[in-house]
């Protein structure tokens, strides 16, 4: 018996990674105004499209028996639940004093938060219970959701750690100087501004993100020998930097751990749901 809840899980995944925009993500952050609303009206009715098809999925080709009517007033709730949980994010952060620990500590709860609302809704509405042999849909959904998490979920996870193991690794001072157009300074200042920019770290997620898809592959294919390649060809890449500069190397090291550490314990779980 195929399970909505795997199907409803990834779709959520796939809304909330893979789909959602810079500017979806960075809203959540800004203080309640309509423009907030708005965005955050897109971001959920891109959950809610994802949800009607799972459920029309699931109507048509599992179970006849539920009320096609009780499945779509289920994707709403959840979708409901979802804004709320979106438009409260900033004014919770603010209310610990938004540091390092509370925005790690948010991004992890926003998603059990999420996942558990899911679970408990398909379980009122269809009494559903963990399938001991999962589907072949069940499986689909399961292992496409670890792949998202894999990419995405931990891609972004490990800066937020990075943050509370070494808070203000990504800042650095410098002297900025304003000077009129006959080149006469008539300013200066010391100002943090990132030592990475952002689009070096988008660069990096991405890196870490195929970093961790291939360790799953090799996991999965047990070709475990080519797994030290991975770390090889990466550490050559940032060599010169790695050399020079002690404090990235630490950064890096750490990271780079990090990242390992969770590819390595998702290939596991990916390897155990592929054989069941």
């Amino acid at each position: 018996m195929t399970n909505l809840l795997f199907p409803l899980l990834l779709c959520h995944f796939i809304a909330d990674f893979m789909l959602q925009t810079n500017k979806m993500a960075s809203v959540k952050k800004e203080a309640f105004s309509n423009h907030k609303i708005k965005i955050l009206m897109q971001h959920i009715a891109l959950h809610f499209s994802l949800y009607f098809i799972a459920i029309f999925v699931y109507y048509y080709w599992f179970d006849r028996t539920t009320s096609f009517w009780l499945l779509l007033a289920m994707i709403i709730g959840i979708s409901i639940t979802h804004f709320f949980i979106d438009l409260a994010k900033a004014p919770t952060e603010k209310l610990f004093h938004d540091s390092n620990i509370v925005r790690l500590f948010m991004y992890i709860a926003d998603q059990i938060l999420h996942i558990a609302i899911i679970y408990v809704a398909t379980c009122l509405v269809l009494n559903s219970q963990m399938p001991f042999s999962p589907s072949l849909y069940d499986k689909f959904s399961i292992l496409s959701s670890l792949i998202i998490l894999l990419v995405y979920f931990v891609g972004y996870l490990i800066p937020y750690i990075l943050e509370v193991l070494m808070p203000g690794f990504n800042t650095e001072k410098k002297i900025i100087a304003v000077t009129k157009l006959d080149g006469k300074i008539i300013l200066t200042k010391n100002q943090e501004i990132p030592a990475v920019s952002n689009k070096e770290l988008k660069a990096g997620r991405y890196i870490g993100g195929l970093e961790r898809l291939l360790l799953l592959i090799f996991m999965v294919l047990q070709i475990y020998s080519a797994i030290p390649i991975i770390i090889g060809l990466k550490t050559l890449a940032r060599f010169k930097e790695l050399e020079n500069n002690r404090s990235f190397a630490e950064y890096y090291l750490i990271g780079n751990f990090l990242s390992m550490i969770f590819g390595v314990l998702i290939a596991l779980l990916f390897d155990y749901v592929l054989y069941l």
